[in-house]
């Protein structure tokens, strides 16, 4: 391979992770206000309940076909952290998704 190549593949990569780590950063953000502006009411809510209405919220916001601010990788993250019981939490980087570009 040349160096042209490596260097392309690098950087290819290099841009999957900061794109990965965009929608991490914004999915947090987005946790991170729901928590600040509904965290009482939210405390007082069963889990599931809680967790059907931020995945509500994140759809209207980030849904590719109607959200206010679509962003179809940005709700990916939100519905699987969201959908696995994670509840209101700051969503964890996953760290297989460094190593599976490596």
């Amino acid at each position: 391979m040349s160096t042209n190549q490596n260097l392309t593949t690098a950087l290819t990569a290099l841009e999957e992770h900061l794109k990965t780590l965009q929608a991490l950063t914004d999915a947090n953000e987005f946790m991170v206000t729901a928590l600040k502006e509904q965290g009482d009411a939210l405390k007082h809510m069963e889990a599931e309940p809680a967790r059907e209405l931020l995945r509500g919220q994140a759809r209207a916001r980030f849904s590719p076909d109607q959200g206010d601010a679509p962003d179809a990788a940005v709700l990916n993250v939100l519905e699987q952290s969201l959908g696995r019981g994670l509840g209101a939490q700051i969503i964890p980087f996953p760290g297989s998704a460094v190593k599976e570009h490596s």
